[in-house]
C-alpha cells in the first residue's frame, strides 16, 4: 500500500524555513521542547488556548500522522503516557482530547494560504471539546483501535483523527470534493476556542498566551523530575 508522504524537497526552500515544527528553524524556543524521543518530540508552542496545549510531532518533517513509519507509533503512545500522567497530576484532569488535523493525507506538501509545509502534529488538551458536534454533519466518521490504523483506513484521505471527547479513537474523512477541500483547509483551533467561550485565544499571533505557556513550562519541569521513561531515550 502508498502510503502518502509529505515531500518537502518539492516545496520551495522559502516555504520549508517558515514550519513551526522543523526544530532547525528555531521556530521553538529549547525551553518550549520538553522532551525529545528517537523520532518524536513533546513541546508546549505558544498560543495556548487553555495552560496545558501540548503539541507531539515528528522530528522529520512528515506531513500525517497516517505516514508515520510503523516504528514511530510506541514512542508516540509513550509521549500520550506522558501527556496524560501529567494532566493528571497538574490539573486533576480526568478527561482529555487529542486531535490531529491530516490536511497533508490526501498528498498536499504545504497549505497555500499560510504559506507552511504540512508537519504532522497531534494536539494535546487538557479538557473535553466536544469536536464531533462540529465535524459529524459533514463528514463520515470511522472508528480505529489507534492511530497505528490510521495509514490502512485513510491512506489517500486528508481527515481529522480524535482521541476523547466522547469517542476513544476515531477519524473523520470526507465523503464528496466539497468535503475533501474542507478538510485540507480547516482550522480548527479557533472553533475551539469558541466551543470553550475563549474566541479571542483561536490565533497565536493575535492571543500568543505566553503567561499560560510560562506557568505550563515551569509545571512540566517540576513534573519532569520525578518522570521515568523506559525503553527510549529522552533528552
Amino acid at each position: 500500500m502508498n502510503v502518502p508522504q509529505a515531500q518537502t524537497s518539492h516545496v520551495p526552500k522559502a516555504i520549508r524555513k517558515r514550519c513551526v515544527y522543523c526544530l532547525c528553524n528555531g521556530e521553538l524556543r529549547p525551553n518550549q521542547v520538553l522532551l525529545r524521543g528517537r523520532h518524536l518530540y513533546l513541546c508546549a508552542p505558544r498560543g495556548q488556548p487553555v495552560e496545558g496545549y501540548f503539541v507531539i510531532a515528528p522530528l522529520t518533517c512528515t506531513g500525517s500522522l497516517s505516514a508515520f513509519p510503523a516504528g514511530w507509533y510506541a514512542e508516540l503512545n509513550v509521549l500520550k503516557g506522558v501527556v496524560s500522567a501529567f494532566y493528571r497530576e497538574a490539573y486533576g484532569a480526568t478527561e482529555a482530547t487529542l486531535y490531529e488535523q491530516g490536511r497533508a493525507g490526501g498528498g498536499a506538501r504545504f497549505d497555500e494560504a499560510g504559506g507552511f509545509p504540512h508537519h504532522a502534529h497531534l494536539c494535546c488538551l487538557p479538557l473535553a471539546v466536544d469536536l464531533h458536534a462540529l465535524l459529524s454533519p459533514r463528514h463520515a466518521r470511522l472508528s480505529l483501535s489507534g492511530p497505528e490504523e490510521l495509514s490502512s483506513v485513510v491512506p489517500d484521505r486528508p481527515y481529522v483523527y480524535i482521541e476523547g471527547g466522547g469517542g476513544r479513537y476515531c477519524v473523520y474523512v470526507p465523503e464528496t470534493d466539497e468535503g475533501r477541500q474542507e478538510l485540507e483547509r480547516i482550522r480548527l483551533k479557533p472553533a475551539i476556542a469558541a466551543l470553550l467561550g475563549l474566541p479571542d485565544r483561536g490565533d497565536w499571533r493575535t492571543y500568543p498566551g505566553d503567561r499560560e505557556l510560562a506557568r505550563l513550562i515551569r509545571r512540566f519541569a517540576t513534573f519532569r523530575k520525578k518522570l521515568t521513561l523506559q525503553g527510549e531515550c529522552y533528552v
